[in-house]
């Protein structure tokens, strides 16, 4: 990366004719190599493409933990290199109504800003990635989290749930099913293996449940077949499976070892990856009941229904929760460590972010020691020079956050996109505390940075800093 950065610089001072490089001609006209838009745009329209060809042909391969880690780094990466070609619109737009409040300090800033692109651009750039990122990684998880909990609360059918961390007790499952106006579905959990396309072994988590009381207690989301059909020679699959059309016939390995073929009774849509599997408790040997969904019947007292599912939970230390409660306590969540990769790579991004910020600025005040000499000499006092460096820092802050939220917001649509082709309607959750506090990072990053060097040149005398004696 030096080698290629100090090529690049070589090559550009190389093109220079030594007629020119007389002239003081320190303008910065904001023009960008044609190499690097033409790079830019391939990865923007490569990222690009890749989220239109997933929603296109599988949707769930967007909420894979790979696709959303590694998919959204190509408009990132796209989007900063394409920022010069955008900082400074962006600028002038932010900077409108604030170079139009009384004093110099506004209209200052927007003009710094706005007319040094590359210095804009070089503060903006780690800023856009470090905001996009946070919005985009965290944004998708929690979003998805709250796509398996929509999810799993539009499945549920029941008023009341107990169980979900052990097998239940065997006295609270038979009162819970003597409990007058009560229907209850007592269900195993198990699992099934499948070999698919004659190489590759695939387990799916299964609920092992009496098909009668299922149907009552849950609306599972099938495309295909009856839940009625389920028998014990038959089993409720999902879109995901090989075999997945309703009357065929799979061979399967049971939880308990057992080869099986078994007819496919209904078909589930993929939704989020949570929709797993069905069979009926003689094809589950050896679970013990772990989950009891209970519904009120139809003109039943909920009031008194509740009050002896609850007597029945004290008696044997079970329990009893109602069903948005226990999906808020039971519902899939991404694991630990995916959220512990997640903020490593975000914890470096910000290190690195801070490295760039406090490199670019503390260069760029230090070759502004003239330009700050000449307005000290105008007039200027130490505390205005201050806040004229602190606020400039900040609009450019601004500028990368504003961009780096455009991507996020790019990035979440995407995932939004993917919900909605697979039928899961469920609302996009910005993670606005990790934003916050990211953006706030470098916006102390950044102010410190400019204000530092600028404190150091006020110690030199305007008369002479302007004459190029530092």
């Amino acid at each position: 990366m030096a080698l290629a950065g100090a090529a690049v610089s070589a090559h550009r001072a190389g093109r220079i004719r030594p007629v020119e490089a007389l002239r003081d001609a320190a303008v910065d006209d904001g023009r960008m190599p044609p190499s690097r838009v033409l790079l830019g745009a391939a990865v923007l329209l490569t990222g690009l493409g890749l989220l239109g060809w997933s929603l296109l042909t599988d949707p769930g391969d967007v909420l894979k933990r790979k696709a959303y880690i590694l998919q959204p780094m190509w408009i990132v990466v796209g989007c900063a290199l394409l920022a010069p070609l955008l900082v400074r619109p962006l600028t002038r737009l932010l900077t409108w109504l604030p170079a139009r409040l009384p004093g110099a300090t506004g209209l200052l800033a927007r003009q710094n800003a706005s007319t040094s692109v590359r210095r804009t651009a070089s503060v903006a750039a780690p800023v856009l990635i470090t905001v996009a990122l946070a919005g985009s990684l965290l944004g998708t998880v929690a979003t998805i989290d709250e796509a398996r909990a929509t999810e799993a609360t539009a499945v549920s059918a029941a008023d009341f749930v107990a169980g979900g961390d052990g097998p239940l007790d065997p006295r609270f499952v038979q009162r819970v099913r003597s409990v007058p106006g009560a229907v209850a579905s007592a269900s195993r959990s198990t699992g099934v293996t499948v070999l698919e396309e004659g190489t590759a072994l695939i387990s799916s988590e299964a609920r092992a449940a009496d098909p009668a009381a299922l149907a009552a207690t849950a609306r599972l989301p099938l495309v295909a077949g009856r839940l009625t059909d389920l028998d014990d020679g038959s089993i409720v699959v999902n879109e995901e499976w090989e075999t997945r059309r309703a009357g065929e016939h799979v061979r399967v390995w049971l939880g308990d070892g057992r080869a099986v073929s078994l007819r496919v009774a209904a078909v589930m849509r993929t939704g989020t990856g949570s929709n797993g599997v069905y069979v009926t408790p003689a094809n589950a040997a050896g679970a013990a009941v772990d989950r009891m969904d209970i519904k009120v019947r139809a003109g039943a007292d909920r009031s008194a229904v509740r009050a002896l599912l609850e007597k029945a939970g004290r008696d044997t230390g079970t329990p009893v929760m109602t069903r948005d409660a226990w999906v808020a306590a039971h519902h899939p969540r991404t694991g630990g460590s995916t959220r512990a990769g997640l903020l490593l790579i975000l914890g470096i991004a910000l290190l690195y972010t801070g490295i760039a910020l406090a490199n670019t600025l503390v260069m760029s005040t230090s070759d502004r020691v003239r330009d700050l000499a000449v307005l000290r000499l105008t007039g200027a006092t130490a505390s205005q020079m201050l806040r004229l460096v602190a606020v400039e820092a900040l609009m450019v802050v601004a500028v990368g956050a504003v961009l780096g939220g455009a991507v996020a917001g790019l990035n979440l649509l995407g995932v939004r996109s993917a919900l909605a082709l697979l039928a899961v309607s469920s609302p996009v959750v910005v993670p606005w505390a990790a934003v916050g506090a990211v953006l706030a990072a470098c916006a102390v990053a950044a102010t410190v940075s400019a204000v530092l060097p600028a404190l150091a040149a006020l110690r030199t005398r305007p008369v002479e800093a302007a004459g190029g004696r530092e």
